[in-house]
């Protein structure tokens, strides 16, 4: 016994003198390797802390993870949540003040993949590290907010916030995918009022409507962004309208219900004519899943 006692005592010794002796050694946290939405290869040397978001969207996505102290700069269009706005602004989406940029000296710039594309040399020209991101859809964009917070640091608060996302969705999903198809409202989503524009196959908006258990009467349009006549309306007859409410819609619900026209479409006539913030709907950013909440309860209150 007593040899026992001394053999666990010097056991004890070296574990506190060698104490990676006594669990795996952990990987350093950076530098992080990741693959962006350009397909490319970007390394993170270490956990950044001064970041510029060149889009909307991505701002959103790092104030809501808890990483808003980290930004130093922004464009003159992120305006979410009210405290972004106070950030540096370094232009807008598509006018990008590169001096301006290079000026803050971030240490990581995220960038929307098809609008900023061609930023992106210029940028790494400057010895700057771009993260390139473009979610289409609205598993990307909870892949694209997991990428955020890896990239970030802010891992934990991505999985948790992700993990709300997936489980509101789910919530809806699980309801209006039992749904009939005569028990799917036909919907018009009007993001243009004159000319009458839509939203298409391969569009957020379209995914979203199926998820809510509508059918967007525009599912066959040729593009993603739609132009399309009235004629075309009146004919699909849609059940449900909503509006894309913001600073580019030109007429409101009250309006539209009134005027003569619009009277004959059935969603009219039972009063079924919404509008909802734009940049719920169209927007990769946490906050699509309560523009998601918000069609449902406009083609389905009861659920």
């Amino acid at each position: 016994m007593r040899r026992l006692i001394i053999t666990l005592i010097a056991l004890g010794l070296l574990v506190s003198v060698f104490p990676g002796c006594a669990a795996e050694k952990q990987p350093p946290a950076y530098p992080r390797i990741i693959v962006d939405d350009l397909g490319r290869n970007v390394t993170i040397p270490e956990k950044p802390a001064r970041i510029i978001s060149l889009y909307p969207s991505f701002t959103e996505t790092l104030f809501a993870l808890g990483a808003g102290e980290k930004v130093v700069g922004v464009t003159k269009y992120c305006d979410y949540p009210p405290e972004a706005s106070q950030k540096e602004q370094v232009g807008g989406v598509t006018t990008v003040d590169l001096e301006k940029v290079v000026t803050l000296n971030p240490d990581l710039i995220l960038v929307d993949a098809r609008l900023q594309k061609e930023l992106v040399n210029g940028l790494e020209n400057f010895g700057l590290t771009v993260v390139a991101l473009y979610p289409k859809n609205l598993e990307e964009i909870i892949e694209n907010i997991r990428l955020i917070g890896k990239v970030t640091g802010y891992e934990q608060e991505a999985q948790k916030l992700t993990a709300d996302i997936e489980k509101r969705v789910k919530f809806i999903t699980d309801r209006t995918k039992r749904l009939a198809d005569s028990e799917r409202p036909r919907v018009f989503y009007l993001v243009w009022y004159d000319p009458l524009k839509t939203m298409g196959p391969g569009s957020l908006v379209d995914e979203l409507l199926q998820f809510a258990g509508g059918q967007n009467i525009a599912a066959d349009a040729k593009e993603e962004v739609a132009a399309y006549s009235f004629e075309m309306v009146v004919h699909r007859n849609p059940q449900v309208i909503i509006l894309a409410g913001g600073s580019m819609m030109s007429i409101t619900v009250d309006e539209l219900k009134a005027l003569e026209q619009w009277q004959v479409i059935d969603a009219v006539k039972q009063d079924r004519v919404y509008m909802i913030d734009a940049a719920l709907i169209a927007g990769a950013r946490p906050r699509i899943v309560d523009g998601l909440e918000m069609i449902t309860k406009c083609l389905h209150p009861e659920l």
